[in-house]
């Protein structure tokens, strides 16, 4: 009677399971089959044009909608269309810029064309663009007779390596490349069967691990007022002795090659602004590693008041505001940016977009 009954059991737990699992790959290759707005060329790559799909940074990070409109730039649900009678605002940067882990509105991307609704917002941004592509896409869309009256750059501290070991900007020819083909390769490859199959328990899986490992960062910070600050390789350079950076990704002339570079596509971007009559907005802004570690060893700081000095470029920079922001919350690192990770989530995006509405010329 007993086996009876645990056979009972066990065949129940079994079906049970088993249509859970019927159920996940039905809607992992249907409904939770999301399609990629991304387009990968061998040494390029961009968003699609007119595209609806759905796009995850990583396995920690929220599934959020990706739009985009037929230049296959991002916009959201309730995006403005563009006008011809309206004035333009150009956004450039990277994956913050994209708005990664948000939907659209709450971007300060979003945020920002939501305030200026008396101009068309072009937003730029793409997940480790950095002003090669910036210049190229610049040029490419003043040919196509689309001039902007402002500028918005958002300077991000992967910029500098990217400039140095990413992007390759082709003088002359005004083309702008990978330096390799290693993104294209990536993305031909599939994802595993139980990760392509199982969305749903992934999903589900990842949001637990997520919150789990929030809770309990929020519980060091109340009880012992110790955080973990996420360090990366890209952004050290800041608070990092050269000679000591990772020399897996910082060779002997990374860091001078990264510099070089990135103040000529910043001026380069300046002069053609100036010579279009544009307002030029430089913008730079910190990761949480940035507020924790200072700047002791490079300024982002200086740097961008190098790069703005005697130039047609306006300098917003925010770090004072997310370093009052951080005086005054003790939770400041996870209110403001994705649990380990540099980005920003809706209350960081927001916090810069205040700063750099407020400083923008009306």
């Amino acid at each position: 009677m007993i086996m009876k009954k645990l056979s009972y059991y066990f065949l129940s737990i079994f079906i049970l399971i088993f249509f859970i699992l019927l159920i996940d790959f039905t809607l992992s290759n249907t409904i939770l089959d999301y399609k990629s707005c991304y387009k990968y060329e061998k040494l390029y790559y961009e968003l699609k044009k007119n595209c609806v799909g759905k796009y995850r940074f990583k396995k920690s990070f929220p599934i959020v909608k990706t739009i985009t409109d037929e230049m296959g730039l991002r916009v959201g649900e309730k995006s403005f269309p563009k006008k011809k009678e309206k004035k333009n605002i150009f956004l450039f940067g990277d994956s913050f810029t994209y708005g990664i882990g948000i939907e659209f509105e709450k971007t300060f991307a979003g945020l920002i064309e939501r305030k200026f609704s008396n101009y068309n917002v072009y937003n730029f941004g793409v997940g480790s663009y950095s002003p090669s592509v910036y210049l190229y896409k610049l040029k490419k869309t003043l040919n196509e007779n689309i001039i902007p009256e402002k500028i918005l750059l958002f300077l991000d501290l992967t910029d500098l390596i990217d400039e140095a070991s990413r992007w390759v900007y082709i003088d002359g020819i005004d083309k702008v490349k990978l330096t390799n083909d290693h993104v294209f390769q990536r993305s031909k490859k599939k994802e595993k069967f139980t990760k392509r199959n199982f969305k749903l328990i992934n999903n589900l899986l990842s949001y637990i691990n997520y919150y789990s490992r929030n809770l309990k960062e929020l519980a060091n910070i109340r009880l012992s007022e110790k955080r973990k600050i996420k360090t990366s390789i890209q952004g050290s350079f800041t608070y990092t002795e050269q000679d000591s950076l990772d020399k897996r990704f910082w060779k002997n002339d990374t860091f001078l090659k990264g510099r070089t570079n990135l103040k000529k596509r910043l001026l380069q971007i300046a002069d053609i602004s100036k010579k279009n009559n544009i307002e030029f907005y430089l913008i730079i802004y910190p990761w949480a590693e940035t507020l924790e570690f200072g700047q002791k060893k490079f300024s982002w700081s200086e740097f961008g008041k190098e790069i703005c000095s005697n130039r047609n470029c306006h300098l917003i920079d925010a770090f004072p505001d997310f370093q009052n922001y951080k005086n005054r919350n003790i939770n400041w690192s996870t209110e403001l940016y994705f649990l380990n990770d540099e980005h920003f989530n809706e209350i960081g995006a927001n916090l810069l977009f205040n700063a750099v509405v407020s400083r923008i010329k009306k």
